[in-house]
C-alpha cells in the first residue's frame, strides 16, 4: 500500500488608463477566501473538511487564539527526552500577530512576529544570528499554520491537487490532497510541498506528509476537541519519514491545552521588545 505559509487576504487595484489619463485606483472586494478553491474533486475535499471541523463562517469570526503547547521531544528508542511548554498568542485579524513564550534551561525565550517581521529574544535580549531570525519567522508563521488547519488552503497561492484514496499505515482509508504553493505566496511559496489526509466518510483531518527540501515528515493528528464551535486537534505525532511517505520513529509529541479563542490581546505584545 502507498503510504501515506503570513498569507492573508488580498487587496487588489485595478488602474484604468483611457489615453494619457490616469483614473484613481480603486480596491476591489474583499475576496471570500473559500471562493479561491478550485472547482474540483480538492476543492470539495476541503470545503467538506471545513464543513466538518466547524465552517469557514465560523472561523472567520475568530480574532484572537491561544493556548498552551507542549512539545515533547524523543530519542531513536522511544524514551522522552525533553519537554518544553509554550505559551502561543495569535492575532488573527486585523492583520497577523504572533507571540510565543517558554523556558528552557533555565533561560526565558520569546518570539515575536507583527505580521512584517519577526524576532526571537533571551532573557529580553534580541537573538540577530541568522539561525535565530530564521526561527523566529519560521517557526511563528508554522506553528499558526498548522493549527489554522483546514482553513489554511483557502489562502492565496495554494495549489490543490487531488491524489485519490490512499490508505495511512495505521489502515484509515483517506483522502489525499497534495498541497503545494506558487513562488512568491507566502514565506515558503515555491519550496514546501504538503499531502493532507483526510477521513474517507467525514473528511476528519487524519494526518499530514512534509517535504520542505530539506527532509520529510509525518504527522498523525490523534484527538481533537471543540473550541467554541471549531473542531482544532489537540494531540499530533510527528514522525521522522522518507520520499516514500513512509512512517519513520516517532520524534515528537505535540499536544495543546487551554485553547481559548477572542480572548483580548493588547497590541503591543506583537511588537518588539525595546532594548
Amino acid at each position: 500500500m502507498r503510504k501515506i505559509k503570513k498569507i492573508y487576504y488580498l487587496f487588489f487595484v485595478l488602474v484604468a488608463l483611457t489615453g494619457c489619463q490616469e483614473k484613481t485606483a480603486q480596491p476591489q472586494a474583499e475576496i471570500y477566501p473559500p471562493d479561491r478553491l478550485p472547482d474540483n474533486q480538492a476543492g470539495e475535499v476541503v470545503k467538506k473538511a471545513m464543513k466538518y471541523a466547524g465552517g469557514w463562517d465560523q472561523w472567520a469570526t475568530k480574532k484572537t487564539f491561544s493556548f498552551y503547547k507542549n512539545i515533547t521531544s524523543y530519542d531513536s528508542t522511544g524514551q522522552a527526552i525533553k519537554t518544553v511548554r509554550q505559551l502561543h498568542q495569535y492575532r488573527l485579524k486585523p492583520g497577523f500577530g504572533a507571540r510565543m513564550t517558554w523556558e528552557l534551561d533555565g533561560k526565558k525565550y520569546t518570539i515575536i512576529n507583527n505580521g512584517q517581521q519577526a524576532w526571537k529574544y533571551e532573557n529580553g535580549r534580541e537573538l540577530t544570528d541568522d539561525q535565530s531570525k530564521n526561527e523566529a519567522w519560521n517557526s511563528s508563521f508554522g506553528s499558526n499554520y498548522v493549527v489554522s488547519m483546514p482553513y489554511k488552503l483557502t489562502d492565496p497561492g495554494v495549489i490543490l491537487t487531488y491524489d485519490g484514496l490512499d490508505t495511512l499505515e495505521n489502515e484509515k482509508v483517506v483522502h489525499a490532497l497534495k498541497v503545494s504553493y506558487e513562488k512568491g505566496a507566502g514565506s515558503s511559496g515555491g519550496y514546501h510541498t504538503w499531502w493532507y489526509y483526510f477521513d474517507r466518510d467525514t473528511y476528519d483531518l487524519a494526518a499530514n506528509y512534509l517535504n520542505h527540501g530539506k527532509g520529510y515528515s509525518y504527522t498523525e493528528y490523534k484527538t481533537f476537541t471543540d473550541v467554541n464551535g471549531l473542531r482544532i486537534h489537540e494531540k499530533r505525532h510527528s514522525h521522522a519519514s522518507d520520499e516514500n511517505k513512509k512512517m519513520g520513529i516517532l520524534k515528537t509529541v505535540y499536544a495543546n491545552e487551554e485553547m481559548k479563542f477572542d480572548t483580548p490581546l493588547l497590541a503591543d505584545l506583537f511588537e518588539p521588545i525595546e532594548q
